[in-house]
Protein backbone atom coordinates (compact mmCIF):
# COMPACT_ATOMS: atom_id res chain seq x y z
CA UNK A 1 0.00 0.00 0.00
CA UNK A 2 1.60 3.33 -1.03
CA UNK A 3 1.41 6.24 1.42
CA UNK A 4 -0.84 7.92 -0.79
CA UNK A 5 -3.12 5.26 0.07
CA UNK A 6 -2.58 5.78 3.89
CA UNK A 7 -2.72 9.37 3.66
CA UNK A 8 -6.50 9.12 1.65
CA UNK A 9 -7.80 6.71 4.39
CA UNK A 10 -6.62 8.59 7.47
CA UNK A 11 -8.13 12.40 5.96
CA UNK A 12 -11.66 9.76 5.08
CA UNK A 13 -12.04 8.85 8.25
CA UNK A 14 -11.18 11.88 9.87
CA UNK A 15 -14.49 14.35 10.67
CA UNK A 16 -15.75 17.64 11.70
CA UNK A 17 -17.51 17.80 14.84
CA UNK A 18 -21.43 17.89 14.64
CA UNK A 19 -22.80 21.47 13.67
CA UNK A 20 -23.85 23.12 16.95
CA UNK A 21 -27.51 23.50 15.25
CA UNK A 22 -27.27 19.53 14.61
CA UNK A 23 -26.92 19.36 18.19
CA UNK A 24 -30.09 21.75 19.22
CA UNK A 25 -32.40 19.79 16.72
CA UNK A 26 -31.66 16.79 18.06
CA UNK A 27 -32.38 17.84 21.69
CA UNK A 28 -35.52 20.13 20.06
CA UNK A 29 -37.36 17.07 18.67
CA UNK A 30 -36.46 14.48 21.07
CA UNK A 31 -38.26 16.54 23.17
CA UNK A 32 -41.13 17.55 21.05
CA UNK A 33 -41.53 13.94 20.55
CA UNK A 34 -41.66 13.91 24.69
CA UNK A 35 -38.62 11.51 25.03
CA UNK A 36 -35.44 10.92 26.98
CA UNK A 37 -32.59 10.08 25.86
CA UNK A 38 -32.73 6.79 27.06
CA UNK A 39 -35.81 6.29 24.88
CA UNK A 40 -34.14 7.76 21.46
CA UNK A 41 -31.34 5.54 22.01
CA UNK A 42 -33.35 2.86 22.44
CA UNK A 43 -35.40 3.31 19.54
CA UNK A 44 -31.72 3.26 17.64
CA UNK A 45 -30.16 0.45 19.23
CA UNK A 46 -27.58 2.85 21.20
CA UNK A 47 -26.27 3.57 24.60
CA UNK A 48 -27.96 6.77 26.21
CA UNK A 49 -24.58 8.12 26.69
CA UNK A 50 -24.15 8.62 22.91
CA UNK A 51 -27.14 10.73 22.34
CA UNK A 52 -25.89 13.00 25.32
CA UNK A 53 -22.80 13.03 23.64
CA UNK A 54 -24.17 13.72 20.47
CA UNK A 55 -26.65 16.48 21.81
CA UNK A 56 -23.47 18.01 23.31
CA UNK A 57 -21.37 18.35 20.38
CA UNK A 58 -18.60 15.57 21.55
CA UNK A 59 -19.75 12.95 19.36
CA UNK A 60 -19.85 12.81 15.66
CA UNK A 61 -22.85 10.02 14.84
CA UNK A 62 -22.53 8.27 10.88
CA UNK A 63 -24.64 9.28 8.74
CA UNK A 64 -26.52 5.97 9.01
CA UNK A 65 -27.28 7.22 12.84
CA UNK A 66 -28.44 10.24 11.85
CA UNK A 67 -30.79 9.17 9.46
CA UNK A 68 -32.29 6.73 12.51
CA UNK A 69 -32.44 9.84 15.14
CA UNK A 70 -33.92 11.82 11.72
CA UNK A 71 -37.11 9.41 11.38
CA UNK A 72 -37.56 9.11 15.05
CA UNK A 73 -37.68 12.62 15.56
CA UNK A 74 -39.31 13.90 12.71
CA UNK A 75 -36.51 16.26 11.44
CA UNK A 76 -34.50 16.49 8.27
CA UNK A 77 -30.46 16.68 10.50
CA UNK A 78 -28.38 16.58 7.22
CA UNK A 79 -28.06 18.52 3.81
CA UNK A 80 -29.35 22.07 3.19
CA UNK A 81 -33.05 21.50 4.23
CA UNK A 82 -31.57 20.59 7.94
CA UNK A 83 -34.29 21.67 10.29
CA UNK A 84 -37.63 21.02 7.50
CA UNK A 85 -39.88 18.20 9.24
CA UNK A 86 -39.45 14.83 7.31
CA UNK A 87 -42.96 15.39 5.92
CA UNK A 88 -42.48 17.96 4.16
CA UNK A 89 -39.38 16.76 2.13
CA UNK A 90 -40.30 15.43 -1.30
CA UNK A 91 -43.72 16.94 -1.50
CA UNK A 92 -44.74 19.35 -4.42
CA UNK A 93 -47.54 21.00 -4.39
Amino acid sequence: MSSTNLDYEHMSQRREKLPQDVCRLIMQGRQAKGLSQKDLASKICEKPQVIGDYEAGRGIPKDQILAKIERIIGIKLRGKNRGMPLETMGKKK
